[in-house]
This record gives C-alpha cells, sequence and structure tokens, in this order.
C-alpha cells in the first residue's frame, strides 16, 4: 500500500530525466534546476524563475519563526518584521517548500550580504534525496545591533547535486513496495541492490524544533549576567566611596572635636588665678 497518497506523481521524482547520460553527474546548472522547478520538484511551492542563479536558488523568509527567548511567532502582512536582538539567536522557517528527487541532494547556506552584516546561519546537515516539506534554519546575530528580518526577504541560497544512479522506475511502483525500517523505509530493488529513502510526510516549518525547553543565545546570557555584574560592581563602589567619604567625614569630627577640647582647655588655664594653679612641692633643704 502506499504510504504517501499525497506525492507529486511526476515519473521525474524516481526517474532521472537524463538518465544514461555520461555527464550527468556534479551540481546542477541553471538550466536543469529551471527544469525540475517547473514539474513542481526541487522548489515545489513558492518558485520564482527570477530567483534561479547560475548554479543555486535564492530563498526567503517564511511567515514561522521562533524569537530570542524561544517564544512562537509569525509573520503576517500586519506584522512584516521581526527585530533580531544583538548577541542573540532566533529560528526562522523558509517560505518555499522542498521536494527533492531521491537521487538529488541539496545544501544551504547563507547570502554573503548577509554574513557581511555580522548575521551567521547554522545549516548543519544536507538535505537528503527524497526530502519533502519546509526547511528551518537558526540564524545567529554575532554584532551589538539589532537586525530586521523581513517576510519574504531572500536570505539564503540552496544548490543541488545528483547522487550516484537509482532506479529507473516510476514513483508509485517504487512507493508500493516500500517497507518500514526503523525511521526510513526499504526498497529492494533487487536482491542485490536496497536502497534507503526517507519519509515523504511533509515536514512542518520548525518541525524539529524542540518544544519542551527554549533555545537562548550564550551570548545574549552573558551579555545580561555581564550587566548584572556591572551594576553590582557599580554598587559596591558606590558603597566604598560612601563608607571612605563616611570614615573622612568621622575623622574630621573627632579631630574637630579634639581641636574644640584643647581650646576649652587653654582657655580654662587662662581664667584660674595663679593660686588656684596646683604645683609642686618645694624639696627642703
Amino acid at each position: 500500500m502506499n504510504p504517501y497518497p499525497d506525492y507529486n506523481p511526476h515519473p521525474w521524482k524516481t526517474q532521472d530525466p537524463d538518465w544514461g547520460v555520461a555527464d550527468r553527474k556534479g551540481m546542477l546548472l541553471s538550466d536543469q534546476i529551471k527544469k525540475f522547478c517547473e514539474k513542481k520538484l526541487l522548489i515545489a511551492t513558492g518558485y520564482k524563475e527570477s530567483r534561479i542563479r547560475p548554479a543555486a536558488y535564492t530563498l526567503s523568509i517564511g511567515p514561522d519563526y521562533r524569537d530570542a527567548h524561544g517564544i512562537p511567532g509569525a509573520l503576517t502582512e500586519q506584522k512584516l518584521w521581526y527585530e533580531m536582538p544583538p548577541n542573540s539567536i532566533i529560528f526562522v522557517s523558509i517560505a518555499e517548500s522542498l521536494d527533492l528527487p531521491y537521487y538529488i541532494v541539496a545544501r544551504f547556506n547563507l547570502r554573503v550580504d548577509w554574513v557581511y552584516k555580522g548575521i551567521l546561519l547554522g545549516t548543519g546537515p544536507q538535505v537528503e534525496p527524497g526530502f519533502r516539506g519546509n526547511l528551518s534554519c537558526p540564524l545567529y546575530n554575532l554584532t551589538s545591533r539589532p537586525h530586521l528580518i523581513t517576510l519574504g526577504q531572500e536570505f539564503a541560497t540552496i544548490d543541488f547535486e545528483r547522487t550516484t544512479n537509482f532506479v529507473n522506475q516510476t514513483p508509485h511502483s517504487i512507493h508500493e513496495k516500500l517497507e518500514r525500517r526503523g525511521k526510513v523505509w526499504s526498497y529492494k530493488h533487487s536482491p542485490e541492490s536496497e536502497f534507503l529513502l526517507f519519509d515523504q510526510d511533509q515536514l512542518q516549518p520548525l518541525g524539529k524544533y524542540p518544544l519542551d525547553y527554549k533555545i537562548v543565545s550564550s551570548l545574549e546570557q552573558m551579555a545580561s549576567e555581564l550587566a548584572l555584574w556591572r551594576k553590582i560592581g557599580i554598587a559596591v563602589v558606590v558603597s566604598f566611596i560612601a563608607l571612605t567619604l563616611a570614615l573622612l567625614n568621622l575623622q574630621s569630627n573627632l579631630m574637630r572635636d579634639t581641636v574644640s577640647n584643647a581650646k576649652d582647655l587653654a582657655q580654662l588655664k587662662g581664667q584660674l588665678s595663679p593660686q588656684q594653679i596646683p604645683t609642686q612641692s618645694q624639696p627642703s633643704k
């Protein structure tokens, strides 16, 4: 029984249109990317011919994201942008959905102009053959300035490359013979030839984001802790200055009291008559 009733039935999902061509291996150039995308393969939804590059395709920001504190959010026509705080990490979705043939892998990375702005992309592993759905990725703002993330903004490129030979069979005939093998499916083309295939269920945006905890940048946490210690340090300095001033004031008061007491004693002696001033007894002859 076919486990994927909603899959793209186009033969190129499993049958390479250049089957038998000696030099078909390698990275796909613009003509090949366009040929597949027009069949709703590679870029299944959101495809625009203007975004094809010489050997890649430009991806854009999708609506779903997780902010710097791990809180889910969505960009809409009413809320077109999100301000990424300095020294923070957020997770964004990619607007375009993919549908890779079983003989093509993909890799994506950040556009160079974003790198020059101090943003880094955590790409992770390659996109496996047969993948269907929306990709998501973390963005790191390594600068001390905020950065705007806008819905539909071009931010990454994806390239595609053919693998070794798959089988020259229709998608229907292959999907009907799949057998579950743990987290993957097994397709036996012959007793000597077995292929492992990933699930063809559509991966939703941020589908792999862990829901049981929030991911917050250590840089942001470090900045927060540094600000706290800075406040504590300022408080300690202020307290030390206040204590020093109090001690100086106490010393000044003590000196003032000592001087005042000395003056009072001298004045008292001046008021006494010579007869009232005690003298030492003369020694007897």
